[in-house]
């Protein structure tokens, strides 16, 4: 995956989510790093790891 899919984080699909995190976990980018969190907290909400938001 070369660019965010256009569509917002928590309609990723599971592959979506692990492409981004792990392409882009090491980006510098306020902007990208913010995404990346998003990412990641979808990845452990879907997984029961965290949890749901209000």
């Amino acid at each position: 995956m070369s660019t965010w899919p256009n569509k917002p984080v928590s309609e990723f699909t599971d592959e979506e989510l692990a492409d981004a995190i792990e392409q882009h976990q090491a980006d510098t980018d306020p902007v990208t790093r913010d995404l990346v969190r998003g990412c990641t907290r979808e990845w452990e909400r879907r997984r029961g790891l965290a949890p749901e938001e209000a």
